[in-house]
């Protein structure tokens, strides 16, 4: 396990990335002192509750004593963000499980834990749900996602956390595995409504991404620093050979840019503002979900202080 690459002591270092935070959370005009916390939220927990019940009812989860992919606490992270399950938070029995993904789900077999194959088939019907356009994007996404966690495991070694050089050379490779393991198309995507044709929206795409990646790439900072992970900022940082909180700054004005891109794309798509209201109600959200969730640790930033 790396060393812990931020400091709770360096004053100077967490004041940088309490300012990204809240820059980020400005861009999107989102308030922190009028977030509700998530017990004041009356609408989530019956919302959890329905979630965890239909897992159950498909098989997702298990009473049995036996480790299970998914377990109550990743439905209840998926429920909360209104995004994606956590999945690779939680360790296969073995590497092979996702290395096999790709094949095994080419050739119509059946994957090697059970997990993966109810992976499968909920990604089949969320994808057939929508246009076969962005069907088919939302499957691309799901299969990067399996390789990108497959391909960070070859990189980092069995605890996803050792730190591996970055080619001088190879500057995109960081944003590339960042796209990857954040399954940015899909979130991006999942925005919208599924009678919505594709072809509304899927111009503002690339900048989505943009946008779903530097996000997540500020909001999981601090936390992720002081585990030592080597997250796509430590990497670009190495790879510039600077200190990491010192371009926490410009990751933050590419996402402001790709923001405003994206509202103005969809904007001459649908003048009404609809998709607009679709995207921006969903990237807050997802910041709101990490503001507030004790794993990201945002609130020892003093945020909701200010």
């Amino acid at each position: 396990m790396n060393m812990p690459s931020l400091s709770v002591s360096d004053v100077q270092a967490i004041a940088k990335v309490k300012h990204a935070v809240l820059d980020t959370m400005r861009i999107l005009k989102i308030d922190p002192g009028s977030i509700l916390p998530f017990d004041k939220t009356p609408s989530l927990e019956p919302f959890i509750l329905e979630c965890i019940d239909e897992a159950r009812k498909r098989g997702y989860l298990s009473s049995d004593s036996i480790p299970q992919p998914f377990e109550e606490r990743h439905v209840r992270i998926g429920a909360t963000a209104g995004h994606y399950v956590h999945f690779h938070h939680r360790e296969m029995e073995s590497h092979a499980s996702i290395a096999e993904y790709g094949s095994r789900l080419a050739s119509g077999r059946s994957q090697l834990e059970k997990g993966l194959d109810d992976f499968v088939a909920l990604s089949a019907e969320l994808s057939d749900m929508y246009d076969t356009i962005t069907g088919d994007f939302l499957r691309m996404s799901t299969q990067a996602f399996l390789v990108g966690a497959h391909l960070e495991q070859e990189l980092s070694g069995k605890h996803w956390q050792a730190e591996w050089a970055v080619n001088k050379d190879a500057p995109v490779f960081p944003t590339i595995m960042k796209t990857m393991t954040s399954a940015a198309i899909l979130c991006f995507l999942l925005s919208f409504p599924c009678t919505v044709p594709a072809t509304s929206y899927i111009q503002a795409l690339p900048d989505g991404i943009v946008v779903h990646d530097i996000t997540s790439d500020i909001m999981s900072y601090y936390k992720e620093a002081l585990a030592g992970e080597f997250n796509r900022i430590e990497q670009t940082a190495q790879l510039r050979n600077l200190p990491a909180v010192d371009i926490l700054g410009e990751y933050v004005e590419t996402m402001e840019a790709s923001h405003r891109r994206v509202v103005r794309v969809l904007l001459a798509s649908d003048p009404t503002g609809k998709l607009v209201a679709c995207y921006e109600k969903s990237i807050v959200g997802f910041v709101v979900f990490q503001a507030l969730h004790p794993r990201y640790k945002i609130e020892d930033l003093g945020i909701f202080d200010c």
